[in-house]
């Protein structure tokens, strides 16, 4: 009798065990994803480099954040399209949108991120800004728990075609780069990359430009490159970034992306930010270039007409430039970054453009 009331006892205490296990250690992520409590979390891989995952609340899969650009294409693919006084008057948002990503598509088509646990919006503004959010609200998992959740290709997701939007921005100042036509000034004739990034700028900071400020402006970029650089001639997105952008004329608020699509374009526009990029003229089709067109080239995208489907832009290589149209897959098709210096090899197609914000 003594022996079977210790085992009772036993018994006993081994319930309590199992009980205490069950209901009050707190549940693995396993359990968590299968009871849908990882949906819309931003996971971060602990054990390896902090590697992002979004687990998309609609089919509860992840999807790899990589680079910031990476980052915003899954935003765009897996963004709800919301109108803007929704947005922007609500405090707490219905569960049915915890983790979700919406977009404005009566603005500029901002994106915010719905937080699954507080409901709240937080603005998701330039992709390095993004990224860096996403991280800081992550929630730490290891590579075993990750593997529970299935991954998901965000090329096998149907773009939200809300981001494809008609935008324009105003009060962009114009100049040829040869302001006063002199084309037999071999700085205005190479002048692209420096009126180019002069409209933004002007624009940025909420200025005016007239024709012979813009030669002043043209001409010293020009002199000072020379002088610092020994090239003024064909600048490359990323030298035209740190020489004429960030050192000639101070202004940071500009950073190059790569590899982009028809579709990074038009979000940056959405965005209120303005593109430039570096073109194959030849290409193009602007019946006021003189034939066949430069080889290398720049201008700035100030819109987007979706009905027209076409880029908004201003052209500098031409006085007929402002506001001049192309199609997107000719403007898109044309894109070709090439290397500073003087027509320098292009050894391949390089989809880069630059990104001006205020």
């Amino acid at each position: 009798m003594i022996k079977l009331k210790l085992n009772n006892k036993i018994f006993i205490q081994l319930l309590l065990v199992v009980f205490l296990i069950t209901f009050f250690i707190p549940q693995s992520l396993f359990a968590k994803y299968y009871g849908g409590e990882l949906n819309g979390k931003i996971l971060l891989q602990v054990e390896e480099n902090g590697e992002a995952w979004y687990v998309y609340p609609e089919d509860g899969h992840r999807y790899f954040l990589g680079r910031p650009i990476d980052a915003f294409s899954v935003m765009k693919n897996l963004s709800l399209g919301a109108k803007h006084s929704f947005i922007a008057n609500t405090e707490v948002f219905p569960l049915r949108l915890a983790g979700m990503i919406l977009l404005d598509v009566e603005r500029n088509g901002e994106a915010y991120y719905i937080h699954p646990n507080k409901l709240t919006k937080y603005y998701l503004n330039r992709p390095a800004d993004a990224f860096s959010l996403m991280k800081e609200l992550g929630l730490g998992i290891t590579n075993s728990d990750l593997n529970f959740i299935p991954i998901a290709d965000i090329n096998t997701v149907d773009s939200n075609k809300n981001l494809n939007i008609s935008s324009y921005i105003d009060n962009v100042p114009f100049t040829s780069q040869a302001p006063f036509f002199d084309w037999q000034d071999q700085r205005q004739q190479d002048g692209c990359e420096e009126s180019s990034a002069l409209m933004t700028i002007r624009w940025a900071r909420g200025q005016s430009l007239t024709k012979q400020e813009a030669l002043e402006s043209i001409l010293g970029a020009s002199n000072y490159l020379l002088k610092k650089y020994g090239e003024y001639r064909d600048i490359s997105t990323q030298d035209a970034v740190a020489w004429i952008f960030k050192d000639y004329f101070n202004y940071d608020k500009v950073e190059v992306r790569y590899d982009v699509n028809v579709e990074d374009i038009i979000y940056e526009l959405n965005q209120g930010n303005l593109v430039i990029a570096p073109m194959n003229g030849q290409t193009m089709n602007n019946p006021y270039f003189t034939p066949p067109g430069p080889t290398r080239h720049m201008i700035v995208i100030r819109g987007y007409d979706k009905d027209k489907d076409v880029f908004i832009t201003n052209d500098p290589g031409t006085r007929y430039g402002e506001n001049y149209e192309y199609n997107s897959q000719v403007l898109y098709n044309s894109i070709r970054d090439y290397p500073t210096g003087y027509h320098e090899l292009i050894e391949k197609v390089a989809k880069n453009i630059i990104v001006v914000w205020k």
